[in-house]
């Protein structure tokens, strides 16, 4: 009797060490997919933040593309602006011109 005792002391121990290294095996899958889910989220997180700073950065350079063509325009339209007030003030200035050489005449 104290045999058949013994022995199912001994199995149990058995059991009881296998049940226990499952759970390591187990545990030890367990963090290994654990670590492979955050790595690929924290990738996941950079692809997106690196996504969204180029799409930024297209944005801002169409502003800046755009805010420097509005200025360009507003340079040309100066500069016509002045060139036909200039052209305007030409028969003015060709007859004071006239004027003086013909009094020094």
């Amino acid at each position: 009797m104290a045999q058949g005792v013994l022995e199912r002391i001994l199995d149990a121990e058995e059991q009881a060490n296998q049940i226990k290294l499952a759970a390591q095996k187990e545990a030890e899958t367990l963090l290994a997919q654990a670590r492979q889910a955050a790595a690929s989220l924290v990738e996941e997180r950079k692809e997106k933040a690196r996504a969204e700073a180029e799409a930024l950065l297209a944005a801002e350079e169409q502003k800046a593309q755009q805010e420097a063509e509005e200025i360009r325009r507003r340079g040309e339209e100066q500069a016509q602006a002045l060139q036909k007030s200039a052209a305007a003030q030409i028969p003015k200035a060709v007859h004071l011109v006239l004027e003086r050489v013909v009094r020094r005449a």
